[in-house]
């Protein structure tokens, strides 16, 4: 392998290119910001040990992540999917908040709208367990 010569010109330009890149990436990252993404409702308690609907919504993709904050009553496992295509899921050994991300498949295009659900399972134990969609933010 040569070594490279501090007066090697491909490596300047190299550099430049790099430099220019992160430059571009950065100004991309503060155009997209973050938004927030209002779900609905369908169902405040789960029961069984399938995943069960608990919210929807429905937006266009503008970025490339979704991150949804989820209170459970109990052991549980919250999944995000995208027309049912899971993205995401998180997993609580007992009651309290969680946040479930993932990132948004390229099937989606952006300026689409698709249906996205936030879907819940009880993990132990028997009975309802509380589930409650806290907010949502799209990147």
């Amino acid at each position: 392998m040569s070594q490279i010569k501090a007066s090697d010109q491909r490596l300047h330009d190299l550099v430049a290119l790099v430099k220019d890149l992160q430059g571009r990436v950065k100004r991309l990252e503060l155009q997209v910001g973050m938004r927030g993404v209002t779900f609905s409702t369908q169902a405040t308690a789960v029961s069984g040990t399938s995943f069960e609907t608990v919210a929807w919504s429905v937006f266009p993709r503008s970025g490339s992540s979704l991150a949804v904050d989820v209170t459970v009553g109990g052991a549980a496992e919250v999944q995000l999917t995208v027309e049912g295509v899971p993205i995401g899921a998180k997993t609580a050994a007992a009651a309290g908040t969680v946040t479930v991300s993932g990132f948004l498949t390229d099937a989606w295009k952006f300026g689409d709208q698709k249906r996205v659900e936030v879907r819940a399972r009880r993990t132990s134990g028997s009975g309802t367990l509380t589930v409650t969609v806290l907010g949502a933010r799209h990147r």
